[in-house]
């Protein structure tokens, strides 16, 4: 198997994790959806100094994982590809945000220990790191427990965000012809070049340029399957699943606890009888 279609069995595998029978599962698309948008905005509007106050969030994916029965081990593997460009981001504020904020250490029994002061950067440097977890964990988790034609029906039901919903789902279908062209050339270029393991420099240019037009090529003829095949720009299926009262409770249900999350903080609610 080459390099590209190891690449595509990744993205093949966390969709097949999709087709579950788990409580899970077996909800409607769109409630999960709102749940998860739900959890990402409720994550994101914690401030970055209040770091305790993301502990608690830590409950959903935890128990979403243990209830629909994902394991963990594919959703790690394509959230660590995303802390590189995190990392970056949230270095910057180790250097410009010197503020103290608390102090760990002191002193124990008349005996002065080593003191380490917390920066409000280090703080917020964390915070950066927990929400870029949760959050991306949450999106790969609805994924997982999600078939993509249920997915792919959610978002192109609705006229208002139809397009946008439409160009995500086919660029989502189209990674895979994409990774298939890309193969092919890839094929090619090393049976020309065998002494090489990667593709040259001065030849990277002609290698995209040409996979730009194959990848042109190909999508005009996957789309002109697809209209004769009747597609109107809406994904239908058979087995479509119906809002019931069970998705209702669910929805309620976990948006009052991100909001009871958001508002109070449970760590420090928690934690305040062993600080006194």
């Amino acid at each position: 198997m080459g390099r590209f279609h190891k690449a595509g069995s990744g993205i093949d595998h966390l969709e097949r994790l999709g087709c579950g029978g788990s409580p899970i599962h077996a909800l409607h698309p769109a409630a999960k959806g709102i749940v998860t948008l739900g959890y990402i905005i409720a994550v994101v509007s914690v401030p970055s100094a209040n770091l305790s106050a993301l502990v608690p969030f830590l409950l959903y994916p935890v128990l979403a994982v243990s209830v629909s029965g994902t394991p963990w081990r594919p959703l790690f593997a394509r959230l660590i590809p995303v802390f590189p460009f995190v990392l970056f981001f949230g270095l910057s504020n180790l250097v410009l945000v010197r503020e103290p904020a608390f102090t760990l250490g002191g002193a124990l029994n008349g005996t002065l220990t080593t003191t380490f002061t917390v920066t409000r950067g280090m703080v917020s440097f964390a915070a950066i790191l927990l929400k870029t977890a949760f959050t991306v964990f949450a999106v790969l988790l609805l994924i997982a427990t999600t078939p993509f034609y249920e997915i792919a029906e959610c978002v192109t039901a609705p006229p208002t965000f139809r397009i946008l919903g439409l160009q995500i789902v086919l660029t989502m279908r189209y990674i895979a012809t994409l990774l298939d062209e890309a193969e092919s050339m890839w094929t090619a270029y090393t049976l020309r070049s065998p002494a090489t393991r990667a593709i040259r420099m001065r030849d990277m240019g002609s290698f995209l340029g040409g996979l730009l037009l194959r990848s042109f090529d190909r999508a005009e003829r996957v789309f002109c399957a697809m209209k004769c095949r009747g597609f109107n720009g809406v994904y239908r299926s058979i087995r479509r699943k119906r809002f019931t009262p069970a998705n209702l409770v669910y929805v309620s249900l976990c948006i009052a606890v991100f909001g009871i999350l958001r508002l109070c903080n449970v760590s420090l609610l928690l934690g305040r009888p062993f600080l006194s």
